[in-house]
């Protein structure tokens, strides 16, 4: 099998001598490319009149409440206009204790309610501390402060 391979190869002898050829004539009389920066003068596909661009007219807002609302929100504020909540911003509505597992109820100085769990972070910094059967003990550094079921009175221990 080997020699019918090689007659093979002998058929096609000229046919790789002439692409050598035109390759070698290929390569010497090519030019180093050279770049051209600067752009071609075409003519303006518009006529050489100056155009006139019209003026793009739009409805003006002239009321501005729905600048100041957030849409996304459900009170409309932004976040950067928060304001600073009160000395009290919440009291304590129930308590839950199931096994270990104590939660409470508190509702914000915005009437919302949520729950919160032992050493969760409040809005004004406080941690709770304790839960107990009718009072959470908040404390934030040496400041700590006791909200009680059914009582008016917000107290606050130093």
């Amino acid at each position: 099998m080997k020699i019918a391979e090689f007659k093979n190869l002998k058929q096609y002898t000229a046919d790789f001598l002439i692409f050598a050829i035109l390759c070698f004539l290929g390569f010497t009389f090519s030019e180093k490319p050279q770049l051209k920066l600067s752009p071609p003068q075409k003519k303006p596909f518009y006529s050489e009149k100056k155009l006139e661009i019209a003026e793009i007219k739009r409805h003006k807002l002239e009321i501005n409440d729905i600048m100041d609302r957030n849409l996304f929100t459900v009170d409309g504020r932004y976040g950067d206009k928060m304001e600073r909540p009160p000395e009290n911003p919440y009291s304590l509505v129930a308590v839950m204790i199931a096994g270990k597992e104590k939660r409470v109820i508190l509702k914000d100085f915005r009437g919302e309610l949520f729950t919160a769990k032992e050493k969760e972070k409040m809005i004004d910094g406080y941690i709770i501390e304790k839960i107990d059967k009718n009072l959470v003990i908040l404390k934030r550094g040496k400041q700590k402060k006791e909200l009680k079921i059914l009582s008016g009175k917000r107290e606050g221990m130093k």
